[in-house]
């Protein structure tokens, strides 16, 4: 099942504004709308990429009842970063090829601005999602990716106007800087590199090293909030 031609497009707008919104967020948001912001990018970051997207859904590293991995997916979902069998297949593709040129979002081989932005142009081998695509839930989100999201933002219109900037698109905004890091700064000289900073700025994503090497276990670094929060989840998570 192959996405749209126009959806890297739409990706690549979404996230671009996604992070002007940061600029009316620091302009006009109140301390309490700051907190609310922080708790969504929380969502989004730690149980959306982090637990979600990648820990469950690319690595199978724990198990979860259905409906809260659903709700992990949803929070990835709204981060604009592709429906989850996407984000799935692109980085058990990175994981196969690490580093090297056919790494679908190498700075190495592809450049810094590649890496952080560009890497949605790069459209990964079917066969690593194939899997993915069995289950009629991510079928359904591949399919109506944009309908959905449509649907998120006229759900926060409806609350507030000024819900859409300090309920999604400043927290997906902030979560597109800090994230991209792992790709881009992690991987800046051809191995996986952990940071301290961007292993706090991602709740864990940025302890890179530990990751790479053993992929299947969650708890990268003791500061690895997603680890820890999966441990709460699964007691049996490594």
């Amino acid at each position: 099942m192959q996405l749209g031609k126009t959806m890297p497009h739409t990706l690549l707008a979404g996230q671009v504004l996604a992070m002007i919104s940061i600029v009316p967020m620091i302009m006009y948001a109140t301390w309490w709308q700051w907190l609310l912001g922080f708790v969504m990018y929380f969502n989004i970051v730690c149980l959306g990429i982090s637990v979600g997207y990648h820990r469950l859904l690319s690595h199978r590293s724990f198990k979860c009842p259905k409906w809260l991995e659903y709700l992990f997916a949803w929070f990835g979902h709204i981060m604009m970063v592709g429906p989850a069998a996407l984000w799935v297949a692109t980085h058990r593709e990175h994981h196969k090829y690490t580093d090297t040129d056919k790494d679908p979002h190498s700075p190495l081989h592809k450049g810094y601005f590649y890496a952080h932005f560009l890497q949605v142009y790069t459209y990964p081998r079917p066969r690593f999602m194939v899997d993915m695509l069995r289950n009629n839930v991510y079928k359904l989100q591949h399919k109506y990716y944009w309908e959905l999201i449509y649907f998120w933002a006229f759900i926060l219109w409806l609350i507030d106007p000024f819900a859409l900037i300090y309920l999604w698109l400043a927290p997906a905004g902030f979560a597109k800087i800090f994230g991209s890091l792992v790709f881009s700064y992690s991987h800046r000289d051809g191995k996986p590199h952990s940071d301290f900073i961007v292993g706090l700025l991602t709740f864990g994503e940025g302890f890179h090293t530990v990751h790479h090497e053993k992929p299947y276990i969650n708890l990268w670094h003791p500061w690895d909030i997603g680890g820890r929060f999966i441990r709460l989840v699964d007691k049996d998570a490594t």
